[in-house]
């Protein structure tokens, strides 16, 4: 009987195959003494390695494609999410609002511009074509013709196929292009040759569903293609053989159409050169916005066993997390709380703080959006109501040290390493709800971005924007909602400009004059004269709470001040903040200032 017993199952790759194959073979008796390198044994030593190699990495291979937490291929992980009752999201087609106006002669309205009708836009130097959703009806009691709609970036094109089932006993309909955006999919059945169409609708799950509902399905197929099919005459209106089924839908270019300004109309909207009086012309309201790629594969991996867990409702706090953004890619953070917990507390009520990504606030169309999808899934006694997010942010001021004996890298190669660690840190740890910033652990990732920094120090800030109008006498209410420090010496009537404050704001004009509101370290906020070199007292304005971080200023006016907001900066008594309920905390790229020291050491 051979021996086995130096038979190796761990090591699979090539070569140690083999020289187990060897070792294996020379403790057999009849090849003791054998020259395995240096015969024809040593080809057929390769091949069995090869061989085996192969059917290892491929059984590796298909036991890692079986289940969804080790799959590589998109259609695995597709097949696995399928399971679990998922459909991976499609492309999405970027969304604008714009307003058209014309003069025309007013003879043949209602004037209808049907859906599909395009516009022209640009981004970037690359031409993006938007449509029109649905048919519009224009009509006018004059000559002067105005309306409002969105549009939707790509162009209607139809599939169309004959319904039979033979050889195939749930007949599967593929969408042709890939880059669809299924939110735009409207499938239409004609029957018995009629010509009026029956609309079908997509069902997304089983509830409530009978011989007599006109719903089709929607799944990713194996070829990374969307398909759909229909019901049984049980759940779900089956058509008759020889039907013709219409898709129709948009094909959408996802994130690249973003952020179009101007549009131009490639159409008559009255249909008749002779009824349209001048040009027509259309202004933006909205910049487009919403574009996504289909679904990646790390999102399907994350997303489908919680889709599952939520049951197309919404119960927890996570299930409003999940559900809005599987369905919404444009949305950044979510956080939903019960309105008990609101000051004061409104019973019944879901308050949900949605932060949508390069988008400041909350636009109303899309908490119309949102609104309509949450309330269909939400208890029935639950009134959703969508909040825009607060923000606050960070100013950090790093000085570096690192030792030039151990890199050769200049000083601006330095700041660079160090402000891709802050960034690294912010996109990591930050940018959303409940989250918290580390001083320490901001500091070790910073050590660490290269093997030359000896040390680092941070100096952190804490700031608020407020949108001041210019000229008018207003109350604000700023809240740090962190204790702010209360060891700063108290201010005299003036001072020198770089004595240091709790609270100081960012530069503005008040009658003629360069001021700041800064605090005197007694709570009391002042308006203050500065020239850069010293500041003075012009009186109090406000008052600031150092345990609450709640900052209160009345009847302050500012004439002029530079960017989109004035900032209000304080000093954090712990050096790791937290956000409340509804804020996001992040970094902003110009508040991270950096100061290299070259050391040998």
């Amino acid at each position: 009987m051979a021996n086995t017993s130096s038979i190796n199952l761990i090591d699979l790759d090539f070569f140690s195959l083999k020289t187990n194959f060897k070792n294996y073979l020379r403790n057999q008796k009849q090849y003791k003494d054998y020259d395995f390198d240096g015969s024809n044994m040593a080809v057929l030593l390769d091949t069995l390695a090869y061989n085996t190699f192969k059917n290892a990495f491929y059984t590796n291979m298909l036991f890692s494609e079986s289940f969804l937490d080790t799959a590589q291929l998109r259609g695995s992980v597709v097949s696995h999410a399928k399971e679990l009752n998922y459909t991976p999201r499609s492309s999405r087609s970027s969304k604008a609002r714009v307003k058209l106006e014309f003069e025309a002669t007013a003879e043949n309205q209602p004037y209808l511009i049907a859906k599909g009708q395009t516009v022209s836009a640009t981004v970037k130097n690359s031409n993006y074509t938007f449509s029109f959703p649905e048919t519009l009806s224009i009509s006018s009691s004059n000559n002067s013709f105005s309306f409002e709609t969105d549009i939707y970036e790509g162009v209607y094109v139809k599939d169309s196929y004959i319904f039979t089932q033979e050889g195939e006993e749930i007949p599967r309909f593929q969408i042709s292009n890939k880059n669809v955006d299924t939110d735009s999919l409207v499938l239409i059945v004609y029957s018995d040759n009629s010509t009026n169409g029956a609309i079908y609708t997509r069902a997304t799950s089983l509830l409530d569903l009978n011989f007599k509902s006109q719903v089709y399905f929607l799944q990713c197929n194996e070829n990374q293609n969307y398909e759909i099919y229909f019901g049984d005459n049980v759940l779900g209106r089956k058509p008759t053989d020889y039907s013709t089924i219409v898709l129709d839908y948009r094909i959408a270019s996802g994130p690249m159409a973003d952020n179009a300004l101007q549009f131009h109309l490639n159409f008559n909207p009255t249909g008749s050169d002779s009824e349209l009086l001048g040009s027509a012309t259309l202004s933006t309201i909205n910049v487009s916005k919403g574009g996504a790629d289909p679904e990646n594969i790390e999102s399907i991996r994350y997303y489908a066993p919680r889709s599952y867990q939520i049951q197309e409702r919404t119960v927890t706090a996570q299930d409003y997390d999940i559900a809005l953004k599987t369905q919404f890619p444009e949305i950044n953070a979510v956080h939903a709380y019960g309105g008990e917990l609101a000051d004061p507390p409104r019973f019944g009520r879901v308050f949900v703080v949605v932060d949508i990504s390069d988008v400041d606030g909350l636009p109303e169309s899309k908490v119309r959006e949102y609104y309509n999808f949450i309330k269909a899934r939400a208890p029935f006694s639950i009134e959703p109501i969508f909040i825009e997010p607060e923000y606050s942010y960070l100013k950090i001021t790093a000085n570096v040290r690192y030792n030039i004996n151990v890199t050769k890298i200049p000083e601006q190669t330095m700041v660079t390493v160090v402000r891709n660690a802050i960034t690294n840190y912010r996109d990591e740890n930050l940018n959303d709800f409940d989250v918290t910033f580390r001083d320490s652990k901001l500091g070790k990732i910073i050590d660490s971005a290269d093997v030359s920094i000896v040390s680092s120090i941070l100096d952190v800030w804490l700031y608020k924007k407020s949108t001041i109008e210019p000229g008018k006498k207003q109350n604000l209410t700023l809240n740090f909602g962190t204790k702010l420090l209360n060891t700063i010496p108290k201010k005299t009537a003036s001072y020198p400009t770089k004595d240091v404050s709790t609270l100081k704001s960012s530069a503005f004009n008040y009658n003629g004059r360069a001021c700041i509101f800064e605090d005197d370290g007694n709570g009391i906020v002042n308006l203050v004269e500065t020239d850069g070199d010293q500041n003075r007292k012009i009186g109090p304005v406000g008052s600031l709470d150092y345990d609450t971080g709640i900052v209160q200023l009345n009847n302050v006016t500012v004439d002029t001040f530079l960017g989109s907001a004035v900032k209000f900066y304080a000093r954090p008594e712990d050096p790791d903040i937290s956000t409340k309920t509804s804020t996001i905390l992040t970094i902003e790229d110009d508040e991270v200032f950096i100061n290299v020291t070259q050391l040998r050491l």
